[in-house]
């Protein structure tokens, strides 16, 4: 086993305060000219966001909302979701993919995603549509795109709406398209760890449909299109303008930053080509990949957490998204899954590990984390 050093740095999986020097006082200014406006909820910081986001993704209008949850269950709302309808969504996902579902009394109906992506099986999908499933809720994990023109024939041949959720794919895009732009809308999540993140949550929706947008827009303010008119019943979920203000800093940078991210999972890709214990996942034809996550499958003769653990040892960070499947969780269990029912997505569970990616690593950091990891995870 290769040894470290006590010269050796701690290689992390996001640096906040490296980004923070990046973009020098920017942020600082940003937050003190919105103080000063004395607009701290929605307002102009606001309104450029979501014009700025959308324009980025290709799509007509965005809706800037408190968070990426909050996006997702008024979403799909939005779309005309209702309690009792059937929704098919991934196995293996942050929980809040198929909890914004069940939050509006619809059933989540899972479709297992395919080993090598770890992204939602088309064809697994047309088999869990039944007579009461309204939607599809496909999610672009790690960053990379789901199959959307495939999903798209499979919803317009039945009627079925999509929701995207583009939580980690903030300027990814596949075939051209990027999230929001197939679907009848997309998601997105702010949080701190995003390519693009706020300083705590925030949450938007894209869409190219009017009648989608004038919905969020009341649904995020009571259901009121005007004030104190409330037509129907929403929510308080307004984007604060501080965090908008943020982002509005950060979001000129984004596409370079995302581009920094391929280069170093391109070099990673190449210092792991040919092992059989450690494996990423495939970059599909077609994809323009952000990398929110830089995910591999381990195999060797030592356990998942016993690598993270040695890993850490050496002052490298790992993390696992999603050490449980959404199927096992006890708050699922209503939902009548058991444990088999989604093997593609229980394997992945058992094997995946996000190396550190993010735009201010070295290219001797992903050396030395390829290095360590490919030593620790021999036969």
């Amino acid at each position: 086993m290769t040894s470290t050093t006590t010269t050796e740095s701690a290689i992390l999986p996001i640096d906040l305060a490296a980004e923070r020097a990046a973009l020098g006082p920017a942020l600082h200014e940003a937050v003190i000219r919105t103080l000063d406006s004395g607009r701290y909820v929605l307002g102009p910081e606001v309104e450029a966001l979501e014009r700025d986001f959308a324009k980025m993704h290709g799509v007509a209008q965005g809706i800037g909302l408190a968070t990426g949850t909050d996006a997702l269950w008024l979403g799909l709302l939005a779309l005309g979701v209702k309690a009792g309808d059937h929704v098919v969504t991934s196995p293996f996902t942050f929980f809040a993919s198929a909890a914004s579902i069940a939050l509006i009394g619809a059933k989540p109906v899972l479709a297992d995603v395919d080993y090598d992506t770890a992204l939602i099986d088309p064809k697994k999908v047309e088999a869990a549509i039944d007579a009461k499933t309204t939607a599809i809720l496909p999610v672009h994990l790690y960053g990379q795109l789901c199959d959307m023109r495939a999903l798209k024939q499979i919803a317009d041949a039945r009627g079925l709406k999509i929701l995207e959720d583009g939580a980690q794919a903030h300027g990814a895009k596949r075939d051209g398209y990027a999230c929001g732009g197939v679907g009848d809308a997309g998601t997105f999540s702010f949080y701190v760890t995003k390519n693009l993140g706020a300083a705590g949550e925030g949450g938007m929706v894209l869409t190219n449909h009017d009648a989608v947008a004038k919905r969020l827009r009341e649904l995020r303010d009571h259901g009121s299109p005007t004030k104190y008119v409330h037509e129907h019943i929403g929510t308080n979920s307004r984007l604060h303008a501080l965090q908008a203000a943020i982002l509005n800093v950060k979001l000129p940078h984004l596409e370079k930053w995302n581009a920094r991210r391929r280069e170093l999972a391109a070099r990673y890709d190449k210092l792991f080509a040919g092992s059989k214990t450690v494996v990423p996942m495939k970059l599909e034809k077609g994809a323009t990949h952000c990398y929110h996550q830089y995910a591999v499958r381990v195999r060797g003769s030592r356990s998942r957490d016993e690598v993270m653990k040695l890993l850490a040892e050496q002052k490298i960070m790992t993390a696992v998204h999603y050490p449980t499947p959404v199927h096992v969780q006890a708050a699922a269990k209503p939902w009548g899954y058991k444990p088999g029912d989604f093997p593609n997505a229980e394997r992945l569970a058992r094997e995946v590990i996000c190396l550190p990616i993010h735009p201010f690593l070295s290219n001797a950091d992903v050396d030395r984390v390829a290095a360590r990891l490919l030593d620790l995870s021999k036969p």
